[in-house]
């Protein structure tokens, strides 16, 4: 598929590292000389410097015989306006990253026929989604739910206190308990594999379970935790995330949210119905104290400093804070985070890019997931009537290499598969793939 990308920015970037390594043909749109040099030395793409605005940009990138236009500038209007001309050349999917609220609300006096655009991301509202997951699954690092949460793919830090360190997969557990969970990904210091019964868990690795809900409970007791009911939360920052987290948890739980700017936190406190709005700095711990952080069941630090959010999560973890999420968009500062303490961390790259990638993986894929940290990526298939994989043993497949299919959704019952589970038409596949084995996959399924 050809595919253009504005903005080389973060989220930019980000996708267009994911996609190449699928094979894309892509070409990247910056006027930042900086980023588009950046982009040309690391990524095996086309970079084109210029305003995505330009008509004469846009066909110097080739954007008339383009499948897709993935907007993702930091400007909605820069972004709103490629989709137009892009609507106009005939591109047939346009996605765009738009944070004003006025463009995309179904109040809107532009419609996104109007604007040429097929999908809008909002990644403040990707981000408050993620936060509002984790909070409810409170022992876990991450969550994602698939088939209306049938299927949850839950992430966990093994620290000293699981109780099946060094311990073979195949070995852990009883069989039937294994019949009903499946560890698909574990990152091992910066190397994501996806394991086989032959390997082991080790202190420090971030992993991967497949697993029903009912199951939950289990898959958190082999990483030596226990779901615990949040009632109380702390909100460091008051910006987009920040208010729109308090807004979305403040009739369920019991809210505090800490803005350090006079003015804004007397706004926001103007606006929030039920929650407690304080001014302070963030990294002062005794301001935070008196404020009421010791009696907190989770700390959420999402202002826009990713230094700030790190160090004081860090502070609340060393009062005893049972959770803490960080929002740190720095690619360099997330291999470190779960080492030194901090629970989660949530990153608008990350979240708008999945957004994204969801879109991208439409046909047979009903859906698709990326994760903090780890190289593999989740996706969902549906099994068509057509497809030659159906009726056969799964190990008889010969699926690629850095693949392995998690779950099955059969009607309205959800299980792990083994090796002599076969598929049949109309099943919700859940397959597991690092990068390089995704086009394959998507081959096999289509």
């Amino acid at each position: 598929m050809k595919i253009a990308i504005i903005g080389a920015g973060e989220v930019g970037f980000y996708l267009a590292q994911r996609l190449s390594l699928e094979k894309h043909d892509l070409v990247i749109i910056d006027n930042d000389p900086g980023k588009c040099a950046h982009a040309q030395e690391a990524l095996d793409v086309s970079v084109i410097e210029g305003s995505a605005s330009s008509q004469s940009v846009l066909k110097e990138a080739g954007l008339e015989s383009t499948d897709m236009l993935i907007a993702a500038s930091g400007v909605d209007e820069i972004n709103l306006i490629a989709c137009m001309i892009a609507s106009k050349m005939g591109v047939k999917r346009k996605i765009a990253r738009v944070r004003n609220p006025d463009y995309y609300e179904t109040s809107s006096i532009l419609k996104p026929e109007d604007l040429g655009v097929d999908l809008f991301i909002h990644p403040e509202e990707e981000v408050i989604e993620e936060i509002t997951r984790l909070l409810m699954r409170a022992s876990a690092s991450e969550v994602i739910e698939f088939e209306n949460g049938k299927i949850l793919v839950v992430g966990l830090k093994l620290d000293a206190q699981c109780p099946n360190l060094n311990k073979p997969l195949k070995e852990i557990g009883k069989e039937e308990e294994r019949e009903n969970l499946r560890v698909v990904a574990m990152l091992k210091g910066e190397k994501t594999i996806i394991p086989t019964g032959e390997d082991y868990f080790s202190k420090n690795d971030q992993i991967f379970v497949v697993a029903k809900r009912e199951s939950l409970p289990h898959v958190l007791s082999l990483a030596g935790k226990t779901d615990q009911k949040l009632d109380k939360i702390m909100i460091l920052g008051g910006g987009k995330i920040g208010r729109g987290l308090a807004a979305k948890l403040e009739e369920r739980i019991e809210v505090t949210l800490v803005e350090s700017n006079k003015e804004k936190s007397v706004k926001i406190a103007s606006q929030l119905k039920r929650a407690a709005v304080y001014q302070a700095d963030g990294t002062e711990i005794d301001t935070l104290a008196r404020e009421g952080l010791l009696n907190m069941d989770a700390f959420i630090a999402v202002t826009g400093d990713d230094e700030d959010n790190i160090l004081s999560c860090l502070l609340a973890k060393h009062l005893g804070i049972h959770k803490t999420i960080a929002l740190v968009n720095k690619p360099t500062y997330l291999p470190l985070l779960p080492v030194i303490g901090i629970d989660s961390t949530v990153n608008v790259r990350l979240s708008t890019a999945t957004a994204i990638l969801r879109f991208i993986r439409r046909g047979a894929i009903l859906s698709a997931a990326a994760f903090h940290g780890i190289d593999a990526e989740a996706i969902e298939f549906e099994v068509m009537k057509s497809n030659k994989i159906t009726g056969k043993p799964l190990k008889d497949l010969g699926l690629p290499k850095g693949s392995l299919i998690a779950a099955v959704v059969r009607k309205e019952e959800a299980f792990i598969p083994h090796g002599r589970s076969s598929l049949e038409p109309g099943d919700k596949v859940i397959v597991f793939a690092l990068p390089k084995a995704i086009a394959s996959i998507e081959k096999r399924f289509s």
